[in-house]
Formats: structure tokens, C-alpha cells, sequence
């Protein structure tokens, strides 16, 4: 499977919505958030409206090449990104986006973790008309350790932050940590937001760095380099 510019368009579309969730982890580690509001506020609109821009622009792609597994990613980046420019009045549905967002997050993770374990087994590497973007990335070559390890980080960050969205109310009704503790508590599920970012990041990045490898690779088969 080559590699097009359409395929490279998608992949970089996808990194930059998976990079989108993670801003904010960022921004508040930094204390970017807190020492520069009005800033942030204006920073962060922008950040969520290019979230939406490549996650549409990746839905599509999906729903051309029928590939499920993108499909999923794409709409749980373009929950996410919806939901963060919903005002806060509206707070149903802002709660709704956010949730089907991780749960797609979720579900993202497990079919690549199914996908890949699937192709490990079967030795196949059959996909769609996107396979070079995604099944390459997510699947293609499934039996290789970095896709296993970047498909169980977004499965296990994405399972660690909807545990998190469901413990949360229950564990602080019977439980009301430390104050000391509760910088700690809350920066456990912001973490494995993080980790799954970077996993979906890793995920798709391959199409988008390839080029720069086989370059590489070229040169220095050449008698000049050597």
C-alpha cells in the first residue's frame, strides 16, 4: 500500500484532532490557564474550533473509506471539541458530549487492540481504501510491539478517565479526600487523558513520518553517504 497525499492529509488530520484533548491537561499543568486567562480563553476556542475542523475533515474521510475504527476516533475528537465550545448554561448537553466522547475514546482503544490482536492471529493485512492512514497505522502492521503498546495506551488512558467520570460522584459522596490529596486525585484521570492522546498521536503519526524514514533510508544507500 503507497502512501498518497490524501492518506498523509487524513493522518495529519487525525493527529491534530488527537492532540486537541490533551491542551488542556497541558495548559493546566503549566498553569498557562491560571496565570493567563484571558489569553487561554481566546487560545483555547481557537484550539477546539481546529479540533473540529480535522475531526470532520477525518469523519469524512471514514465514512468514504468505511473504515469503523477512524470512524470512532473521529466522532469521539469531534464530541470532545463540540462539547468544550458548549456553553456551560447548557450544561446537559455539554455533559452528554463530553461523556460520549470518552466512551468513543473507549471503544476506539478496544477495536484496536481487538483489531490488532485479530491480525497477529490471522497473519492477514487486508483493509479499505484508507488502510495506508489507517490500517498501516492502527493495524497494518499489527504484530509490531509499538502498535500494540500505542493501541493499549489509548484503551487503558481512555478506560482510566470514563472510570474516573463514573467513580467521581459516588467516591466523593462517601469519601472527601485530603486537600493535599486532591490536586493528586484529580491529575490521575488528567494523566490518562494524556496517555491516550499520545496513543492515538502514535497511532496515526506513521503515514506522516514514512516519507522522512525511506528518505533517510535512500541517502544513505547511496555510495555518496556511505
Amino acid at each position: 500500500m503507497h502512501d498518497t497525499t490524501r492518506d498523509r492529509l487524513t493522518a495529519l488530520a487525525a493527529v491534530v484532532a488527537a492532540l486537541v484533548p490533551a491542551f488542556p491537561v497541558v495548559a493546566e499543568w503549566l498553569q498557562f490557564a491560571l496565570v493567563l486567562q484571558e489569553q487561554y480563553s481566546v487560545t483555547f476556542r481557537i484550539v477546539m474550533v481546529v479540533g473540529i475542523v480535522a475531526a470532520a475533515l477525518v469523519t469524512v474521510r471514514a465514512l468514504r473509506g468505511r473504515d469503523r475504527v477512524l470512524l470512532v476516533f473521529a466522532l469521539a475528537a469531534l464530541a470532545y471539541s463540540v462539547a468544550s465550545l458548549v456553553p456551560s448554561a447548557v450544561w446537559g448537553l455539554r455533559s452528554v458530549l463530553f461523556i460520549v466522547s470518552w466512551v468513543l475514546l473507549f471503544v476506539f482503544g478496544l477495536l484496536l487492540v481487538v483489531r490488532i490482536r485479530t491480525r497477529t492471529t490471522t497473519g492477514t493485512r487486508t483493509g479499505t481504501a484508507v488502510s495506508s492512514t489507517t490500517v498501516s497505522s492502527t493495524a497494518g502492521a499489527a504484530s509490531g510491539r509499538f502498535h500494540r503498546v500505542t493501541a493499549w495506551a489509548v484503551l487503558v488512558g481512555a478506560a482510566v478517565w470514563l472510570a474516573w467520570t463514573v467513580v467521581q460522584p459516588v467516591l466523593f459522596t462517601l469519601w472527601i479526600p485530603p486537600q493535599d490529596a486532591l490536586t493528586a486525585v484529580f491529575e490521575v484521570p488528567q494523566a490518562a487523558l494524556l496517555v491516550a492522546c499520545i496513543g492515538a498521536v502514535l497511532v496515526f503519526v506513521p503515514p506522516l513520518v514514512r516519507p522522512v524514514g525511506d528518505g533517510a533510508r535512500r541517502l544513505w544507500e547511496t555510495a555518496d553517504v556511505r
